[in-house]
């Protein structure tokens, strides 16, 4: 087997940096033909390993968080390349998803026992931009976007510490609205318009550090999951971060779920979107399932 390993630079902290070595060491060892890529911005990374999916490698296996799964996801889109991922970030949601261990010896043994997932993905349309798990377009990207301004120390709290900042300046807060045109071009096409606190296309349940915004998705089903939380009080969004982490808001009567294959998001100017956990761009943005495009490897059979 042919891999591509890539993670960042043995600098700061080096949590990715050391995994992702550890596991150039392993599969060299058992024999395995690997190209190791230690790069040092987003550039670099995206770079060298397009370079490598371009020349056909069986498995690009990123070592880092949801930002780097989410690079590897859209190069391997549509590509025989596999994703490996050694989750090694904040929040970890993709990963958590898709069942893969936390653990760091576990996920390095789920590279060469595990098998092959085929997936679905989403597609942004205006950026030509493919995204594994779910794009933030409300005040879940105001989140997303603060906690990358949080002290990583904080870890998988970074999101709910996020949250509770943004859910306190509610009050001071202009209701965000939105026109979201859900299906593609054609009958069937619905327009809502509706005020809005979070605004969520999902493809996999996860988001912000292991909140189940979306229990329910399948990344397999060729549809996603819009999940759409009307505005509420502070004291009630408290309430309802609560039972989102549970994976229990979906009844509530301020959730919206729709099942659709694509949805256009039309909102406020200055809410910058953002795919597993990543600035995307400003609104509108359109964003639609490509089935079964991408393959990923997840833990063996039992």
């Amino acid at each position: 087997m042919r891999y591509a390993v890539a993670h960042g630079r043995r600098s700061g902290r080096g949590g990715a940096a050391a995994l992702g070595a550890e596991a150039v060491r392993r599969l060299r060892s058992g024999g395995h033909d690997v190209v190791e890529i230690a790069a040092g911005t987003r550039e670099e990374a995206a770079d060298r390993c397009r370079a490598q999916v371009e020349a056909g490698v069986d498995v690009l296996v990123v070592a880092g968080g949801d930002g780097i799964v989410s690079l590897a996801a859209d190069l391997c889109a549509g590509t025989s390349t596999a994703v490996g991922i050694l989750p090694a970030g904040t929040g970890n949601d993709n990963a958590r998803s898709l069942g893969l261990p936390l653990g760091t010896g576990k996920a390095l043994d789920v590279l060469t026992s595990g098998h092959r997932r085929t997936v679905d993905v989403l597609h942004v349309a205006e950026l030509d931009r493919h995204v594994l798990g779910s794009v933030n377009a409300g005040l879940d990207a105001r989140i997303a976007h603060r906690a990358t301004l949080l002290p990583r120390q904080l870890g998988a709290l970074t999101y709910t510490v996020a949250a509770l900042v943004e859910i306190a300046r509610l009050p001071r807060t202009p209701p965000l609205r939105y026109r979201l045109t859900l299906g593609p071009e054609g009958a069937g096409q619905r327009v809502e318009q509706l005020d809005a606190l979070v605004v969520v296309p999902a493809n996999m349940p996860f988001v912000g550090g292991g909140l189940q915004v979306a229990p329910d998705a399948d990344p397999a089903d060729g549809l996603l999951d819009l999940v759409v939380i009307r505005p509420v009080a502070p004291a009630r969004a408290l309430a309802l971060l609560r039972a989102v982490r549970a994976g229990r808001h979906t009844r509530l009567p301020e959730v919206e779920v729709h099942r659709t294959a694509q949805v256009r998001i039309e909102g406020p100017a200055d809410v910058l979107a953002h795919g597993d956990g990543e600035a995307l761009g400003p609104l509108p943005l359109t964003v639609r399932v490509v089935p079964s495009a991408l393959q990923v490897v997840v833990p063996g059979l039992t």
